[in-house]
């Protein structure tokens, strides 16, 4: 079974003893690790079709894990069983995560561990516009960036440099992402000819070098 760097990254942030709903959870690697590593007690591997359920289940019996791993039909939230205290939700796009999480008690959650793919920074100013506080990011590079963030109920401050580029991550993976998207607001500045877009293009390149150079 190959694991991704993504979903180890993700694992990690499990905390020790929890009980666990991952939702989208596909073939169910991150719920069985999760176990086996001694992170989660119980996982409930939620999926809204029946056809990635089949194959988290076939993980969930050659891994040995089917008195703690436990495969849920569910749309979203939905039928997520109430001792679950810790809510993992990746691989999806922010209208859907948020599709999940809006609207619904989530009271039951002491935490959150959230990635989506792109968006993220759509994602961080819903999470404090709704009462959410993110305690942890973390950014990797597998193929993709992929940014992780870590969440609980709460209120937090953010200014719109926090909102862009968050208040945790630091170091050479987040130095070379930003490098990244510089090198492609740069290219998009060759063809633009708005000159209200290209002066917050302009403002943004120099946020980024402030952020890249400390």
């Amino acid at each position: 079974m190959r694991i991704s760097k993504r979903i180890r990254e993700i694992e990690k942030l499990i905390p020790e003893g929890s009980i666990v709903a991952d939702i989208g959870c596909d073939h169910a690697y991150l719920s069985t690790l999760a176990v086996l590593h001694g992170k989660a007690i119980k996982c409930y591997a939620c999926d809204i079709a029946q056809g990635p359920l089949e194959n988290a289940k076939k993980t969930i019996r050659d891994m040995n894990c089917e008195d703690r791993v436990f495969p849920v039909l569910s749309n979203g939230l939905e039928k997520v069983p109430q001792d679950a205290d810790v809510c993992v939700i990746s691989g999806m796009g922010f209208e859907t995560l948020k599709a999940i999480l809006e609207d619904r008690d989530l009271s039951q959650f002491k935490s959150f561990i959230l990635q989506i793919n792109g968006d993220v920074y759509d994602l961080r100013k819903w999470l404090i516009a709704h009462d959410m506080k993110i305690t942890d990011e973390r950014i990797i590079h597998e193929g993709h960036f992929y940014t992780i963030l870590v969440v609980q109920h709460g209120h937090d401050d953010y200014s719109e440099e926090d909102y862009i580029f968050g208040k945790y991550l630091q170091g050479s993976v987040f130095k070379e992402y930003w490098q990244f998207r510089k090198q492609k607001i740069q290219e998009i500045l060759q063809n633009m000819h708005d000159q209200k877009q290209m002066d917050e293009l302009a403002q943004l390149l120099k946020m980024i070098q402030r952020k890249t150079d400390a």
